[in-house]
């Protein structure tokens, strides 16, 4: 699918009216295509003007819904506001805060706003679950949070590095994609984010932390050394993925001013998301859209459990 970039104000030049908003779905929706019936595959339609969020197929009669089996489904929200609110949200480096969302889209509610970022934010992890990383692996653990009001929680990080030689034949390494799972820093669990998110044949740099050492996954080849607080030695062996977790550490207290343990996993999601996809921005808002059409509907109560 070839992806949209809206530039400066250019979305609120090409999105300002429901109907443009719903015709913007409609193509994310069918990956490019007015339509294509799930049923018999025909791109032919009849449009209701009492419904516009209902079409017809022409070759089987089916009635295909613009919100059903995506994440908008079951929501009240109109899609004008629906894709201003993901606008908003990927539109910026910093992401933007629930309080800040009702203001801008003037919400009677913050826990409307807050609703349709957890949406989003879920959407964008359904999406990353996708891929894996493969290659040369940087692996490593931290914390979010303080211990002392309970609401720290342990984190794992991967991500994936690559080689490059630069102008004076140095080689250099830069980042590739990235992966995290909120989790507790055990073996168990370090050998099922490690299975589940990293290609065989892969390697993987990590520090001497006893479940990552004494995690054997097949075809993973696992090197670590012994970290001291000389930071200089630790940037040496694993310095994009503390740069990746120091940056979200600052993300999440600037932005959020911090977030509850249970939220975390999302907060990250919206976060890796836009680290993954950091060399085309103007592309984000438009896959996300893509991401929240093609995600599994999700209720807020299933949200907030």
């Amino acid at each position: 699918m070839t992806y949209i970039r809206f530039k400066g104000m250019s979305f609120f030049k090409q999105v300002r009216t429901e109907e443009a908003a719903r015709a913007l779905v409609w193509k994310t929706k069918f990956e490019g295509k007015e339509f294509v019936c799930p049923n018999c595959k025909s791109e032919k339609y009849w449009e209701f003007t009492c419904e516009p969020e209902i079409r017809k197929c022409q070759g089987c009669s089916k009635h295909v819904r613009l919100r059903t089996g995506t994440m908008f489904e079951n929501s009240k929200i109109s899609m004008l506001n629906w894709t201003r609110a993901i606008y908003f949200t990927m539109s910026s480096k910093r992401g933007i805060s629930a309080l800040e969302l009702q203001r801008r889209l003037e919400l009677g509610s913050y826990h409307t706003a807050l609703g349709l970022l957890k949406k989003i934010r879920h959407s964008l992890l359904q999406r990353d679950s996708k891929y894996q990383l493969s290659d040369s692996i940087e692996l490593d653990g931290t914390s979010f949070g303080r211990a002392k009001n309970l609401n720290q929680q342990e984190v794992m990080v991967a991500i994936e590095t690559k080689s490059w030689i630069d102008a004076k034949g140095n080689e250099k390494t830069k980042a590739g994609f990235a992966k995290v799972i909120v989790a507790n820093e055990t073996r168990e669990n370090a050998e099922k984010f490690i299975s589940k998110n990293i290609k065989p044949g892969s390697s993987i740099n990590t520090d001497a932390a006893q479940a990552f050492i004494r995690s054997q996954v097949k075809g993973i080849d696992l090197d670590y050394r012994e970290m001291d607080s000389k930071q200089e030695k630790i940037n040496d062996w694993l310095p994009w993925v503390h740069r990746f977790i120091s940056n979200a550490k600052s993300w999440i207290i600037g932005t959020h001013h911090g977030v509850r343990a249970k939220y975390l996993e999302l907060y990250l999601a919206e976060y890796t998301y836009r680290f993954n996809r950091r060399h085309d921005p103007d592309s984000l808002f438009h896959r996300a859209i893509s991401a929240m059409s093609q995600a599994d509907p999700m209720t807020l109560g299933r949200l907030t459990a």
